[in-house]
């Protein structure tokens, strides 16, 4: 064999060498066939209404196999989460489905915006679904909100104290022990937690506020303009101020939750496990904004989201048969409206976008590194 030959064959090897050498490591060799995804928690990382090519995990699948694993395995996505999951059951549900003989895990529609399975019992449950943990390379997740809830968010009469004391409860004593728990599990796996984002804010349109409000409490539509009106609204934009310190409250310390519970998880595993992922969704693409990046409701108070009608179709039924059971308040037309102050396609692409930017360097750690 010629020397020009020996060098193209040299060439060749270091080009393979240098490409295997950008392969990220995920606690796996070449043996490793696939790289295994796990998305659990809320409405907001189920992506609420939206088509599946359209969901901002699905769009994190695409680009992490195409241009970080460049092709070289599959990306195995599971999806545990649903619409309306908590963190931790609330003990007076526990209770109430206790009566009723439900356990807590049964999978309803995940368009149905309902508390159970919640995040703790989607993690446990992955637990059995894979054959070995250690194999789940990435867990990504939103939740807290649910906990904390929207009405209690904006509502203007709640004290302010009460609202920092439900964030800290929730979003960061709460989801930060379900987390730790969830890092001993999956001892190789990398954390994403996703951010939430502003709800009312001032470029907010009152009319829009009030509009959404009355449909979510099924206000007879001929009676909507004698409570909708200009003069009512001057009355409500004494209010308005209050939802716009509360929401920001809201933003400001769930953020901070969410950070000190991804420190805390690198802390621990002494590297960087976790990334926090805060929302790219502005005050000015907030909701009902004209320029907003979430969902409102459509013309005559239908859903305005590509799903809609498999809410109109689901959630009647199931919330029926809940309430006969547990004798709990499961509002069925918040379900089939569950998409409002959801993000639209624009607003999932937006967070896809933040969340490739988060995730880049941790998963582009060369093995070359390890």
């Amino acid at each position: 064999m010629d020397l020009k030959t020996n060098r193209r064959q040299f060439i060749r090897l270091l080009a393979g060498a240098a490409a295997f050498a950008t392969i990220p490591s995920f606690g796996f060799g070449r043996s490793r066939t696939a790289f295994d995804m796990l998305v659990v928690g809320d409405s907001l990382i189920w992506g609420q209404g939206l088509h599946e090519e359209q969901k901002f995990y699905t769009l994190t699948k695409d680009w992490i196999e195409k241009e970080v694993l460049a092709g070289s395995v599959p990306v195995e996505l599971k999806v545990l989460a649903h619409s309306g999951s908590r963190v931790k059951l609330d003990p007076r549900e526990r209770a109430a489905l206790d009566r009723a003989n439900r356990t807590g895990s049964e999978a309803l529609h995940p368009e149905i915006n309902i508390s159970f399975p919640t995040i703790e019992r989607q993690l446990a449950a992955a637990v059995s679904i894979y054959s070995d943990p250690k194999s789940v390379d990435l867990i990504m997740l939103s939740g807290g909100i649910p906990d904390v809830g929207v009405a209690k968010i904006i509502d203007p009469f709640e004290s302010n104290k009460r609202l920092r004391e439900r964030i800290d409860t929730y979003c960061r004593k709460h989801l930060g022990d379900v987390l730790a728990d969830a890092a001993e599990r999956f001892p190789n796996a990398k954390f994403a937690l996703i951010g939430y984002y502003p709800i009312i804010t001032r470029y907010t349109p009152m009319k829009r506020i009030v509009n959404d409000i009355l449909e979510l409490y099924h206000w007879p539509r001929w009676s909507k303009p004698l409570v909708n009106n200009a003069l009512n609204r001057s009355i409500f934009r004494l209010w308005k101020g209050k939802m716009i310190e509360r929401s920001r409250i809201w933003l400001e310390d769930s953020t901070a939750a969410f950070r000190d519970v991804a420190r805390a998880l690198n802390q621990a595993a002494g590297r960087e496990r976790a990334v926090f992922v805060p929302s790219p969704i502005t005050e000015r693409q907030s909701f009902g904004t004209p320029d907003s990046r979430l969902f409102t409701v459509a013309r005559r108070g239908r859903p305005a989201d590509p799903k809609g009608d498999t809410r109109l179709r689901e959630c009647r039924p199931a919330l029926s048969q809940l309430r006969e059971e547990t004798k709990l308040r499961y509002r069925t037309r918040f379900c089939e409206l569950a998409s409002v102050g959801h993000p639209n396609p624009a607003g999932a692409a937006a967070i896809a976008t933040a969340i490739r930017n988060s995730l880049r360097p941790l998963l582009t750690q060369r093995v070359s590194n390890r």
